[in-house]
């Protein structure tokens, strides 16, 4: 007798729980997608990704495979992938025009496109689609010695995630990278 005067109780918790405090009877809303710091540790994979981060950033723990990441003097482009998928991808151009820069800001999705902090250069942040795959992608053109980068990061669509600040971190090391793999100093942004 006693257990079945408990079940009211117990419904009624469990539906005012699912609603908002105004009383609206709509369902509380979803979780905010996790900020956490990332942690520049080695090794770094495709020369810019600390591999300690790749599962936690795309939110694939299987087994992966990356690119060579081989240092080029013109520039490369390298994946990091789960055999099937690519999980993060990232391009580097040692000296590029600012057309380079307008062309990857050009071929995101204009809904969502925001722009980067000023310390990271001139760039921005969109969504993109790569072989039918969504990823949210950062490009920045800086000032490196008497040089002028282009470094992009893409990396696969996790909602569970806040990717323009991973994005944002995730460039703050490359660039950092990029200057020890080239013995040039970080600068302002590049002329217009």
């Amino acid at each position: 007798m006693r257990a079945a005067r408990g079940w009211p109780a117990v419904l009624i918790a469990a539906a005012v729980a699912s609603c908002t405090p105004g009383g609206s009877g709509t369902p509380a809303s979803p979780t905010q997608p996790e900020r956490r710091p990332i942690t520049d540790s080695a090794p770094h994979l495709c020369s810019f990704i600390p591999q300690a981060v790749v599962s936690e950033v795309s939110g694939y723990n299987g087994a992966i495979k990356a690119g060579p990441g081989q240092r080029s003097e013109i520039g490369d482009t390298c994946v990091i992938s789960n055999g099937e998928q690519s999980l993060l991808i990232t391009g580097y151009e040692r000296s590029a025009e600012e057309r380079h820069l307008t062309n990857f800001a050009g071929s995101a999705a204009r809904e969502g496109r925001v722009e980067l902090p000023a310390e990271l250069g001139k760039g921005s942040m969109g969504d993109h689609t790569i072989r039918g795959h969504p990823f949210r992608a950062a490009g920045a053109w800086f000032r490196c010695g008497d040089r002028r980068p282009l470094i992009t990061i893409y990396v696969k669509r996790n909602p569970a995630r806040d990717q323009d600040h991973d994005l944002v971190q995730l460039m703050r090391i490359a660039q950092r990278r990029f200057a020890e793999m080239f013995t040039c100093d970080l600068g302002a942004p590049p002329p217009p």
